[in-house]
C-alpha cells in the first residue's frame, strides 16, 4: 500500500531538486524535460520512505536522457503527507557548460557531443546556434499584409497657375487641415540571414485618398493677379478685396508599392528586442512617385501557451518619414467679386510637396505562431496625427 497522495508528493521533491541541481551546473537555459519514471514506497504508520526516479532529456546535446534517483522521507502530519527529508543522486553528461559565444567545452578524454544538424541553406551560423541548444524558425516566409492608416500631413513648396496659365512659385494658399486615408494590401516575402537577422521584400496594392480643405484670402489673390491696386478701401473698392475664398476638394488615387528592408532581432530567456527598417516606393496612378522610410523599435515577451502555440505581446514606436508630390485643381466662386476680369470662376492649378505632419507615433501588438508554420499577427498605431492598424498571416518553410 502507499500514502494518499504520495506519488505526487515524491515527484514534484525530486524535480524540484533535479532541477536545482541542474541549475547550479550551468544547464538553465537549454529547456530541460523532466518525466517521474518510478516511484516506490514503504510505509510505517505515519512514516513514508519513497525513491523516485527521474528521467532528464537534454535537448540541446546529442546525448542519453539523464536519470536521477532521488531517495525521500515523508511523514505524515494533520492528515497530508510531507516531505521532510531527501538524498538526491544524479549523473549528467561530462560536458562543461557552454557560454553563449562558443560551442560546449568538453573535458579531456571524453567523446564530444553536439546538436542536432541544420540542413537549411539559411540562415548562416545556424549551426552554431543549433549547438549551443537553441532553436530556431524555418528559414522562409510567405506573408499577406493588410494595412489601414490615417495621418494628417504637411503641404509645403506651393505652386500655383491661374486658369491654366503658367506654373509659379507663390504662398497665398492655406492647406491647414490636410489628411490622407489609405489603405493597402502587400505581398511579402522574407528570410533569416542570420540567426539574428531577417530580410524581406514585399509588393502592395494602394488604395487612397486626401481630404484638402483650401483657403485664400481675396486680397491676396488680387495682388497675385496684378490687380491688388484695386484694394485701398475706398467706395470703389471690390467686394473680393474682403473675401476669404474657401474650397474642398477630395482628391482619391490608387498605386503600386514596393518595400525592402530587415529586421535585427534578439531575445533573453522569454523577452525579445525586435528592430524592423524599411524603406518602400510607391507609383501613383498620377505619374508622381512616394516615398516612406520606416524604423519600428519594440519590446515583448513570449508566452508558451500550451497546445495552441507561442503567443509573443510587444509594445514600441514606429518613425515614419513620408513625401511626395501632390498635383491638382480646384475652383472658386468670383461670381460676386466685383472684378469683371476674374470671370465668374477662377480655377487654381496647384503643385506642392507633401510629408507627414507627426513623425512618431506608439504602437502594441501580438505575433501568434500558431505551429511552426503558421503565424498571425497584428499591431495598433496611435498618438499625435497618425493611426494605423496592421496585421499579418504568414506562412513558414
Amino acid at each position: 500500500a502507499q500514502p494518499e497522495n504520495v506519488e505526487l508528493a515524491g515527484a514534484d521533491e525530486s524535480i524540484q531538486r533535479i532541477r536545482q541541481q541542474i541549475d547550479e551546473l550551468g544547464f538553465e537555459d537549454f529547456g530541460l524535460k523532466f518525466t517521474p519514471r518510478d516511484i516506490n514506497c514503504r510505509i510505517n504508520v505515519t512514516t513514508a520512505y519513497c525513491v523516485t526516479v527521474v528521467e532528464v532529456e537534454y535537448p540541446g546535446l546529442d546525448a542519453s536522457p539523464v536519470t536521477s534517483t532521488d531517495l525521500t522521507t515523508l511523514e505524515l502530519r494533520q492528515g497530508r503527507w510531507l516531505a521532510t527529508s531527501s538524498a538526491l543522486f544524479v549523473t549528467v553528461p561530462d560536458v562543461a557548460p557552454p557560454s553563449i559565444l562558443s560551442y560546449p567545452v568538453i573535458r579531456k578524454d571524453v567523446t564530444r557531443v553536439t546538436g542536432r544538424k541544420w540542413d537549411r541553406p539559411l540562415p548562416f551560423m545556424a549551426q552554431k546556434v543549433i549547438d549551443l541548444g537553441y532553436d530556431l524558425p524555418k528559414p522562409f516566409g510567405i506573408s499577406i499584409i493588410p494595412v489601414v492608416m490615417r495621418q494628417d500631413m504637411n503641404l509645403d513648396n506651393l505652386a500655383i497657375s491661374l486658369t491654366g496659365g503658367p506654373i509659379q512659385d507663390i504662398d497665398i494658399v492655406d492647406f491647414d487641415g490636410t489628411s490622407v486615408e489609405s489603405n493597402t494590401l502587400q505581398f511579402k516575402l522574407d528570410a533569416w540571414l542570420f540567426p539574428f537577422m531577417n530580410v524581406f521584400a514585399s509588393f502592395g496594392l494602394l488604395d487612397g485618398s486626401a481630404n484638402v480643405p483650401v483657403v485664400v484670402q481675396g486680397g491676396d489673390l488680387m495682388n497675385y493677379v496684378g490687380l491688388g491696386a484695386r484694394c485701398d478701401g475706398g467706395l470703389l473698392e471690390p467686394n473680393l478685396c474682403q473675401r476669404t475664398l474657401v474650397a474642398e476638394f477630395k482628391p482619391e488615387y490608387k498605386g503600386e508599392s514596393y518595400t525592402v528592408g530587415f529586421t535585427l532581432a534578439t531575445g533573453w530567456k522569454k523577452m525579445f528586442v525586435a528592430l524592423p527598417v524599411s524603406h518602400t516606393w510607391t507609383n501613383l496612378d498620377d505619374g508622381k512617385e512616394a516615398e516612406a522610410f520606416n524604423v519600428s523599435p519594440r519590446i515583448g515577451v513570449n508566452s508558451d501557451i500550451g497546445s495552441w502555440g507561442i503567443m509573443s505581446t510587444f509594445i514600441g514606436a514606429t518613425y515614419l518619414d513620408s513625401t511626395n508630390q501632390v498635383t491638382g485643381a480646384f475652383t472658386f466662386d468670383t461670381s460676386d467679386s466685383g472684378v469683371p476680369e476674374l470671370g465668374d470662376t477662377v480655377t487654381v492649378d496647384y503643385e506642392v510637396d507633401q510629408s507627414n505632419k507627426d513623425k512618431w507615433n506608439y504602437l502594441i501588438g501580438f505575433n501568434w505562431n500558431i505551429s511552426r508554420r503558421w503565424s498571425a499577427q497584428a499591431e495598433a498605431g496611435f498618438g499625435g496625427s497618425r493611426s494605423n492598424f496592421i496585421s499579418s498571416f504568414t506562412y513558414r518553410y
